[in-house]
């Protein structure tokens, strides 16, 4: 459809030349951005990262109405409850905007101010000027209470304010002028406002769109043929094009002609300085167009809640959004992931390799996805086929992969398109319903298999399952074959290789090596060993170990994986993330000139899929034929381009000392202040990184009072008292991680001058001076005088507080003495029934929580069992409640001897309830060993008076805990079996 909009006769200028005013002004405004990064515009949308932040993340509300960038970096976010700024780590709300009652007034607009602050649109106060320093303040000083809904940016500089009762100019200097007949858009509810570049101004409201021109308002959408309905955005391209997006979708105005482009129904547009378009569609999804191509994020990428329009581009190049759930940001890091939304079936990944040809093979907790090109097809399990989560993968002798499964053993699949797999073993096979963590075929055709029960070996269509005779029958995590021929065997509490001449080294935990547990080997050229234990990272070298762990930076966590790419770093992945190590900060370290790594950690807000990486089975994670580095994580593959990770955490960071306060008042945060002696000082710092906050790395020091540099992981507060007189200068430097202090990313200083106390004037100096002079002269006398009578006073006095201390000393010892057996009684009464002397419920639920705990660290089985004495209601109505509680405390006194282990708890949970905790036992050994207590029990006599005996009986309830188990749904099934063993007929061991 084709329309044609009058020209704008009240500007004499020609439109081209309109049009290069327009650019100019833009230009202006883009100024402090000039050297703003972008958005990879080459990278497909899929290859964005979508981060979201909400209410649980310190935001006052999950609905953001608007999004703002001031001069110094921090990102302003409105909301329902307030406005707060973000620094990439935490939001502060905007405190000069709060009322004197405390209470939060939403804000639904935000707009750069020229002096580096932000005009804030806010409830019940109008638009407010918050400056960069001082306090908050009308915009307008001649209408203190304008109701700014909507603003656009004018093509002379000064901004267009659209407020509820007309249309406004804000000039320089907080001034604004009513522009003449602007009433007409009273009561219009502006949802977009665009100045074009024919001097026109654009409004879209709930009707749909208007234009203002020459003191007269007109409905243009009618004109153009665009149908009726809410307009929310507006933009105009730099060839000329007006985009506008609303209820009826998104439509393109170019060259007279209307053409529409999207039918869904959108809440926001953005033209980013890439020149692509960004349109929040309604419902949980953006587009991007650019070159003529839509690309689309949804709810695959992470985006949640309706749209409310907000829509923003940072000078770091993040897109922000917001919905009702929340804030996100669209990010293009060097780390991305690959999870459901890229076809893989199960995003818990757990091993992954590349093969010669280039396939991509991921084993995960769904079985086994292959990767081909940009494609992943499900390979295990095909239709009719018994599924099992693939835990570890290694490269086959015929190109294809070996994959151990959880519990069916080991498959091999072939290499061609449809990779067909082949049980290693018959079903009949022990190994058939193993759980196999590691794998390795060494070039005689040998494959080594690691297993939860030991090491095992598949040579020449035999299993042979004691392979390495002397190895420890612990579980094994991780295989690696040197060149040399050694093969290293990493096990779940040890370590161990077997030389090329056959012999078997076995290496003990703390004493042969400085960990418990190896889960990853990588080798060097030189034959330096890196190892990825349960303590750290370390290095074998000559027949040495060097640990690196968290005396030296590393967080703590178990290592999982141990990477190299090609610029002379090691990767190694956690629990906690992932982290890049200079080799040259180990070098330091070893020279002594470091007593901390300079690391690089990584997590979710870097773009990971999760910050959990996962490990415990073989390999976890690979380097990949084109440099990039796979690791798996809890929620898909996190995806690291080692040299895009160096480039990016390059460059300036913005860093603002934005609280001086003294004596705890807050001062403006000027570059320079004067103090009061003994006034106590704090000061708060931050680098702004929206990008990649976690990179940042801080040092200050107060020149003139600290001798050294203090070192700090993340921005915060600082404080000082007791400040000497005169001159001093606090200097806070940031540097992304490693950090190189010789070449910061920014620097900050603020200068205080100290006062000298009173005490220390001159004219106070002299004064004291003669003053003491005449003090001391007469003092003189007086103390020779004093000082003999006190030293005979002084001597009776000690003997006698001798004598008195002594006493005292007898006194307190024994009260100590008398405490400590008062607080053991305590202690013990607190947790154990004093019936039976048995742990109680509480003591029994804490020790179950910690066998789970040690269960999952461990790999080990865990069972847990619930005893109930048969038909006790019928003693207690018999023979009187006394004779039931000797039942009981004989029945509690014959399972603890039956049960007695290191490994076994008994406890009381109540009435005639008993809950058994058997670690690292599995099923069948816990049904013998609870078959065995029951016997015993039921042949135990219990006298209730001299005419009589009484025997009694036993119902248990086990059940063996499964992967991932919390304690109350073991509870709840071994009631279950329980109750099964009442329905049975009672005097009974049922399994569940």
């Amino acid at each position: 459809m084709e329309a044609s909009i009058p020209a704008a006769r009240a500007r004499p200028m020609h439109r081209v030349g309109a049009w290069l005013l327009a650019c100019a002004c833009a230009c202006a405004w883009l100024a402090p951005f000039v050297h703003a990064a972008t958005l990879d515009p080459a990278l497909p949308a899929e290859r964005y990262t979508v981060t979201r932040w909400n209410a649980d993340d310190g935001l006052p509300h999950s609905q953001i109405h608007a999004i703002g960038q001031d001069a110094d970096g921090f990102l302003w976010v409105s909301t329902w409850e307030g406005t707060v700024r973000f620094d990439g780590r935490e939001f502060r709300e905007v405190g000069r905007l709060a009322p004197a009652d405390g209470h939060r007034l939403a804000s639904r607009l935000l707009w750069p101010d020229a002096d580096g602050g932000m005009l804030v649109g806010v409830e019940h106060l109008g638009l407010m000027r918050v400056p960069a320093t001082g306090e908050a303040r009308p915009a307008c000083d001649r209408f203190p209470v304008l109701e700014a809904v909507r603003m656009a940016r004018g093509i002379d500089g000064v901004p267009w304010v659209a407020a509820r009762d007309g249309l406004y100019r804000l000039l320089p200097g907080g001034d604004c002028t009513r522009v003449e007949h602007g009433e007409q858009l009273t009561g219009q509810d502006v949802l977009a406002l665009m100045q074009h570049a024919d001097g026109s101004l654009w409004a879209g409201n709930r009707r749909g769109l208007y234009r203002w021109h020459e003191g007269r308002l007109e409905a243009l959408g009618e004109r153009l043929g665009l149908p009726p309905g809410e307009v929310r955005g507006l933009a105009q391209t730099g060839e000329g094009d007006v985009w506008i997006v609303g209820d009826q979708g998104v439509w393109r105005h170019r060259e007279g002609r209307l053409e529409q482009l999207r039918g869904e129904r959108a809440e926001g547009l953005l033209q980013d300085r890439q020149g692509a378009l960004w349109v929040a569609l309604t419902d949980s999804q953006v587009l991007r167009y650019r070159h003529g191509q839509w690309q689309l994020l949804d709810q695959r990428h992470g985006i949640e809640g309706f749209a409310s329009g907000a829509l923003f581009e940072g000078r770091e190049g993040l897109v922000w959004f917001g919905t009702t759930h929340g804030l996100f940001r669209i990010a293009d890091g060097p780390v991305r992931g690959i999870g459901k939304q890229h076809g893989l079936a199960n995003d818990y990944v757990r091993s992954l390799l590349q093969t010669a040809d280039g396939q991509a093979w991921i084993g995960h907790s769904g079985g086994l996805s292959r990767m081909r090109g940009s494609a992943i097809e499900p390979v295990f399990p095909r239709a009719g086929m018994r599924g099992s989560s693939v835990l570890s993968l290694a490269r086959a002798a015929d190109g294809g992969v070996w994959a151990g499964t959880y519990n069916r053993g080991v498959l091999h699949f072939g290499a061609g398109p449809q990779a067909p797999a082949t049980p290693l073993a018959d079903d009949d096979s022990p190994l058939s319903t193993e759980q196999v963590r590691a794998l390795l075929e060494d070039p005689v055709g040998t494959l080594w298999i690691g297993t939860e029960r030991g090491l095992v070996a598949w040579r020449d269509g035999h299993l042979d399952p004691q392979p390495l005779p002397g190895l420890p029958a612990l579980p094994v995590r991780t295989l690696h074959r040197t060149a040399a021929g050694e093969l290293w065997i990493g096990l779940l509490g040890g370590l161990a290789r077997r030389e090329p001449d056959g012999r078997l080294v076995v290496l003990r935990p703390g004493e042969d090596f400085p960990a418990l547990s190896a889960f990853d080997f990588h080798a060097d050229p030189d034959g330096t060993l890196w190892i990825a234990s349960d303590r750290g990272l370390l290095r074998h070298r000559d027949g040495t170990f060097r640990l690196y762990g968290h005396e030296q930076g590393l967080s703590g966590s178990a290592l999982f994986r141990v990477l190299a790419d090609d610029l002379d770093n090691l990767w190694v992945s956690s629990n906690g993330g992932v982290t890049r190590i200079p080799r040259k900060a180990i070098d330091a370290v070893d020279r002594g000139q470091a007593t901390r790594l300079e690391l690089q950690a990584f997590e979710r807000d870097d773009g990971m899929p999760s910050r959990q990486a996962n490990g415990g089975s073989a390999p976890a994670g690979w380097r990949m034929g084109n440099g990039e580095l796979w690791l798996p994580t809890a929620a898909g593959i996190a995806v690291f381009d080692p040299g895009r990770v160096m480039e990016a955490y390059r460059g300036e960071v913005s860093l603002v000392v934005d609280q001086v306060a003294v004596d705890g008042v807050g001062r403006d945060a000027a570059s320079s202040h004067a103090l009061a002696a003994g006034a106590r000082l704090g000061l708060r710092f931050t680098g702004i990184s929206l990008r990649n906050p976690g990179s940042l790395r801080y040092r200050y020091r107060m020149h003139g009072l600290d001798h050294d540099w203090i070192e700090a992981a993340q921005a915060g507060e600082v404080s000082y008292t007791n400040l000497p007189p005169g001159e001093l200068r606090f200097e806070v430097q940031v540097a992304r991680a490693p950090a190189d202090w010789a070449h910061p990313a920014n620097v900050v200083q603020v200068r205080f001058e100290v006062a000298p106390p009173w005490w220390r004037r001159p004219w106070a100096l002299l004064a004291g001076i003669v003053g003491a002079g005449l003090l001391l002269a007469g003092v003189h006398q007086a103390l020779g005088r004093r000082q003999r009578q006190r030293a005979r006073v002084l001597e009776s006095k000690v003997e006698q507080r001798t004598q008195e201390l002594h006493a005292k000393n007898r006194q307190l010892e024994d009260a100590s003495r008398q405490r400590e057996l008062l607080m053991e009684q305590l202690v013990h009464q607190a947790s154990h029934d004093p019936l039976t002397g048995l742990p109680n419920r509480r003591a029994s639920d804490q020790h179950l929580a910690g066998a789970i705990q040690q269960a999952d660290a461990s790999a080990r089985p865990l069972c847990v069992a619930i005893i109930d004495l048969d038909r006790f209601k019928h003693v207690n109505d018999r023979y009187g409640h006394q004779v039931g509680d000797r039942v009981l405390a004989r029945v509690a006194l014959q399972l603890q001897a039956s049960l007695r282990s290191a490994t076994v708890f008994v406890g009381r949970t109540g009435g005639e309830e008993f809950l058994v905790v058997m670690r690292e036992t599995g099923l069948a050994q816990a049904i013998a060993l609870l078959e065995r207590a029951s016997a015993e029990v039921a042949v135990m006599q219990v006298a209730p008076n001299d005419a009589n005996t009484l025997t009694c009986t036993i119902s248990v309830g086990v059940v063996e805990r499964s992967r991932q188990e919390g304690p109350d749904a073991l509870l709840q099934r071994a009631d279950v079996a329980l109750y099964e063993a009442k329905r049975q007929g009672r005097d009974r061991v049922v399994a569940g």
